[in-house]
């Protein structure tokens, strides 16, 4: 396929069909003196447009991972656990290990290679669970069962059970650390989402060294503000990742859960 086609292929993905239906909808209403409507079609394929072509999604991410772009996992200090935050694989029946991995699994591989850097031989891991046939299936067990059937070198694993969200993994690694003992853990999770999560940690008295990963701002030149000609769904999840956050630190602030700044 030559690149010409190969550029043009977003055009017949949904998110830059429904944009160019918009533009194509919007010049007939004008045609038609259908003004208001033309305008309104016109604004929704040029928020199209901002969010899928433009550089801001990845401008809004980059401010929350900008932070921790020079972590090194490798310079982190040794502690008492490592803990993974959950939000890296689905139960999946038909996939080898009874699991799908999300687009956040590069907190699993952060996380391994904390442990064969020797920063401590403990792994605590969170996530949810999803009730299947009856039973639930919880992502943390899902994935020590996994590691423990391939021998994968982990001294200790820990699983934190069903967490309805980084909160209830917060309390729950407290718990963990009061009955070992343990005072400093290493955190595991998406670059945009540690600021939340250290926050939430901090505010129970866990402390914590980041250990960032899963970036998902995109590299971009100085001054660039067009990503590509034509709106892809690439934009639309930064976007969404970032609003998550911003709803999250919201809705934490008013839940109280939150440590001074």
């Amino acid at each position: 396929m030559n690149s010409a086609a190969r550029a043009l292929i977003p055009l017949v993905e949904p998110i830059g069909l429904v944009w160019l239906a918009l533009i194509v909808l919007a010049v007939l209403l004008w045609r038609k003196r259908q003004r208001g409507f033309a305008t309104m079609a016109a604004g929704i394929a040029a928020f199209i447009f901002l969010i899928g072509a433009t550089h801001l999604p990845d401008v809004l991410l980059e401010s929350l991972e900008r932070p921790y772009l020079s972590v090194k996992l490798d310079t982190l200090p040794q502690a008492d656990a490592v803990v993974m935050l959950g939000g890296c694989l689905d139960p999946a029946p038909n996939e080898v290990a009874g699991l799908h991995l999300t687009k956040a699994a590069d907190r699993i591989v952060a996380a391994l290679e904390l442990i064969r850097l020797g920063k401590s031989p403990v792994l605590i891991c969170g996530g949810a669970g999803a009730e299947r046939n009856g039973v639930m299936q919880i992502e943390a067990e899902l994935l020590k069962q996994a590691l423990i059937e391939r021998r994968v070198p982990v001294p200790e694993i820990i699983s934190l059970g069903h967490c309805a969200d980084t909160h209830d993994e917060a309390v729950r690694t407290r718990a963990i650390l009061q009955q070992r003992g343990w005072r400093r853990v290493l955190l595991v999770t998406s670059a945009n989402h540690l600021p939340r999560a250290v926050a939430t940690f901090g505010a129970l008295g866990v402390e914590v060294t980041a250990a960032p990963c899963n970036f998902q701002a995109r590299p971009r030149r100085p001054g660039a503000l067009i990503r590509s000609a034509i709106p892809g769904y690439v934009g639309f999840e930064q976007m969404a990742a970032w609003m998550h956050e911003q709803i999250g630190w919201w809705e934490y602030r008013r839940r109280g859960w939150l440590a001074a700044p």
